[in-house]
């Protein structure tokens, strides 16, 4: 984590003469008096501004009282990854004195960020860091009231933390939450309650009604993408990165936000060039904005209900009634874990057993002990993140070798852990708690022995299930699901043409591809999967080439 002095030396440098220079050949001139707005909370579009006299103070208006959260002098910038992902601003600017910037289009950012690689390394290094410090330094943001334990509010919390909006829980059982939620009329029966920073207010949203408070929505062009990409995970980031940078025009649909299952990951130790490791956040937000970068979009939430194969324009229906066409197209949902097969589970889903491990979900078991299912990477994983927020683990394994699908060194953390108890030839029985789940009874399956453990939370990470249910007839998959590709794609008499063999990750459709834990016989790794997307432009360029 960066200290407070590197953190603003990042967030908040000035430009130096040349810098200052590339940007005013592409900028206008803007004057503002003093005091009056250069931009407003909830603006989408607002260019970049830097001040070449005067200052420029970022206000947060979210709450009761508006805040100065900094003053930018000469030579220094305004923005966040906003000016990135197109969205709102979550912030207002007022000019300070009598200000002269330079006002820089969000079209000639991004062609700033691609053409000069110092002044773009800047830039991205102080947006990002902007919003790290916005997030954690008091900034009320969206206000989202709800009690522990609701599996309502698990999902909120953990969609607004996948997309980086800036957000405060407040207890709705606390005395702080009785009287915020008094003071704005808000019922007992509307809770989850959102206040979003525009002042809409939004009572048990779905997460559509989210993006819609947010101003997320987005319509999109009708025109046909080079790329289409559905899924935004690794693969499908990967191929976003290298789509855009090789000047396809690409898109990215997911249903949730970016990261994917790796994006809930806590911790990722085997991904080259990381020997210190990082989350799968911090991947997935590095990889969005590296897309970002080069011009690729993304779409989130939104999901793709059908796709028809329509040879040089396929057609692919969005859950809002927008249609994308696209010459190529990249099926990188993923997988999701089972569920556990226990009579009346899904009456915890997200209120004490999860099927992800993000800071979200450790904080709902910080006061007690977590029991994880699951002897693969993933798990293992989790199990170390848990042992450092809760009072112990205990890992769960249907059989007995916790080297059989987990990686060595992750392997001998865990057996040498104190706080993390590896149970062998075990499974869940019943799930027990009344209003709030209070422990498990787990059955040996050697001898039919039972043992009850005390826990707050269960979180599972077992059998991969691809989500391939919306895909068109045309489109073959394996007995489990999986989608058939390269030479198993050409080996299922579905394959359509006689002049070519299919790519290695294109499928049965020509010119629709399938990347990551999505596509039959890969290994599920992250690297694996980023492996794929890349290939998956390579093969999109041999479409189109041809096309």
């Amino acid at each position: 984590m960066p200290t407070q002095g590197y953190a603003d030396h990042l967030a908040f440098p000035e430009l130096t003469d040349s810098e200052m220079a590339s940007l005013a050949k592409m900028a206008k001139v803007c004057t503002f008096r003093h005091g009056e707005q250069v931009f407003p909370t909830g603006r989408r579009g607002v260019p970049l501004y830097v001040v070449e006299s005067g200052a420029i103070a970022i206000m947060d208006e979210s709450s009761a009282e508006p805040t100065t959260v900094v003053v930018h002098g000469p030579r220094a910038f305004t923005g966040d990854v906003s000016l990135l992902t197109d969205r709102p601003t979550i912030i207002a600017a007022y000019a300070r004195g009598e200000t002269r910037a330079f006002c820089v289009s969000q079209d000639d950012l991004r062609h700033v960020i691609q053409s000069v690689p110092e002044l773009s390394d800047k830039l991205l290094e102080a947006f990002q860091m902007r919003r790290y410090l916005l997030e954690r330094g008091g900034f009320v943001g969206v206000r989202v009231f709800g009690r522990v334990g609701d599996p309502d509010l698990t999902r909120i919390r953990e969609f607004f933390d996948k997309n980086k909006v800036p957000h405060t829980w407040i207890d709705a059982e606390s005395p702080v939450g009785r009287a915020a939620m008094t003071e704005l009329e808000i019922g007992e029966d509307q809770l989850p309650f959102v206040a979003c920073n525009r002042g809409t207010r939004s009572p048990r949203p779905t997460v559509t009604r989210l993006a819609e408070c947010l101003g997320l929505k987005r319509k999109i062009r009708a025109e046909p993408f080079d790329l289409v990409i559905v899924g935004a995970g690794p693969a499908g980031l990967a191929a976003a990165v290298y789509g855009a940078s090789e000047g396809l025009s690409t898109l990215v649909l997911d249903r949730f936000g970016p990261g994917g299952q790796a994006g809930t990951s806590s911790r990722i130790e085997n991904y080259m060039g990381f020997p210190a490791g990082l989350t799968g956040a911090d991947l997935a937000n590095r990889g969005y904005l590296q897309a970002l970068k080069f011009g690729a979009e993304l779409v989130a939430p939104v999901e793709v209900q059908s796709m028809t194969c329509e040879g040089k324009a396929h057609r692919l229906v969005l859950d809002d009634g927008q249609v994308v066409r696209a010459r190529t197209v990249l099926i990188a949902t993923g997988a999701s874990y089972q569920r556990l097969p226990i009579e009346g589970c899904e009456r915890w889903d997200g209120a004490g057993v999860y099927y992800s491990c993000t800071s979200v979900h450790a904080r709902s078991c910080k006061e007690g002990r977590a029991v994880v299912v699951g002897g693969g990477n993933s798990a293992g994983q989790a199990a170390m993140f848990l042992a450092e927020h809760t009072a112990g683990v205990s890992l769960l394994l249907r059989g007995g070798d916790l080297r059989k699908n987990m990686s060595d060194y992750l392997a001998r953390r865990i057996e040498s852990h104190p706080k993390v108890e590896v149970l062998h030839h075990v499974q869940i029985e019943t799930i027990d708690g009344e209003p709030h789940l209070k422990g498990v009874t787990v059955r040996c399956t050697k001898d039919g022995s039972r043992r009850p453990l005390d826990c707050s939370g269960v979180f599972v990470f077992i059998g991969a299930q691809p989500r391939t249910d919306w895909l068109p007839a045309e489109i073959a998959v394996d007995a489990k699901g999986f989608i058939l590709t390269g030479a198993d794609a050409a080996n299922s008499d579905r394959w359509p043409l006689s002049h070519r063999e299919p790519c290695t990750v294109e499928t049965t459709c020509p010119g629709v591809f399938a990347a990551g834990d999505v596509r039959s016989n890969t290994t599920k790794r992250v690297a694996f999967a980023v492996g794929d997307g890349a290939l998956a432009v390579t093969c999109a360029h041999r479409v189109l080439a041809e096309l």
